[in-house]
């Protein structure tokens, strides 16, 4: 090849270069390396021996910087998909403090309405604390209706405890009072079947018990679950029966009326 026909083939190159078809540079790189390796043409072509190493220079530069953007490709890639979870979990943890937020701001206004509520009662029923006296105590029959865990709290405010029934001659006063069902102080909350009153004394203690009998199938206190998971726990007087066979145990949950006492 004449040095005119080497000058063209190098400008062939240049051409390669600026038409932006680096695949193809990269593969006839073996070619151009082993041109510019003849010690004999380098001799004759000094200048031209220089361009083809600083080329092959370029060239392995450009393919290192080809491998770097590959790799930094890819990391900005798994950079762009570790953002958006980030940016998923930090949209879910807002919804889940908006939500805490609301359920917050809805307890605190339920307690508000309870307390409101709780303090009507309580005003209602000191408009009417009329007491009986009888065989030396005194019994407050309410007007207002409370579960038993709340009836009793009332007694207890008062300087009182939800009665204690101790003999028949006092069942029977109570039974002439009452118009309506009314919670006792009787209850086996602690121990199932172990009935016991407020002041602590047994059934056996107080010698007295006036459960309800039935003819056919089980008498109280039965521990009826059918609407109250937790059983019958508490215990009531029904007025509309024989004031000998009038106590039951119902759910301490529902709100009827009750008796209070105190000496």
């Amino acid at each position: 090849m004449t040095p005119c026909e080497e000058s063209i083939h190098f400008l062939k190159i240049a051409v390669l270069l600026t038409s932006h078809e680096m695949d193809s540079l990269y593969e006839n790189s073996s070619f151009i390396l082993r041109t510019v390796a003849s010690g004999e043409k380098c001799s004759r072509y000094k200048g031209l021996c220089i361009l083809g190493i600083l080329y092959a220079n370029v060239l392995m530069q450009l393919s290192a910087q080809k491998t770097n953007n590959t790799i930094m490709i890819r990391r900005l890639e798994e950079l762009t998909a570790n953002y958006t979870r980030v940016r998923e979990h930090l949209h879910i943890n807002n919804i889940m403090e908006r939500n805490i937020e609301e359920l917050t701001a809805n307890y605190t206004r339920v307690r508000e309405q309870l307390s409101f509520y709780e303090a009507l009662t309580a005003q209602s029923l000191n408009a009417d604390m009329s007491w009986t006296t009888f065989n030396g105590k005194l019994y407050f029959f309410s007007c207002n209706e409370l579960n038993w865990s709340s009836s009793r709290a009332f007694c207890v405010s008062k300087g009182a405890d939800l009665v204690t029934i101790t003999s028949q001659t006092e069942q029977s006063f109570l039974a002439s009072k009452m118009k309506a069902w009314y919670w006792i102080g009787l209850n086996d909350l602690k121990t199932e079947g172990h009935w016991v009153w407020v002041n602590n004394q047994t059934l056996s203690e107080t010698g007295v018990q006036f459960w309800h009998k039935r003819e056919s199938g089980k008498s109280e206190p039965d521990n009826w679950k059918e609407e109250d998971l937790t059983g019958e726990n508490c215990a009531v007087v029904k007025n509309d029966l024989n004031y000998l066979d009038s106590w039951f145990d119902i759910s301490c949950n529902y709100q009827i009326k009750f008796i209070c006492e105190k000496k």
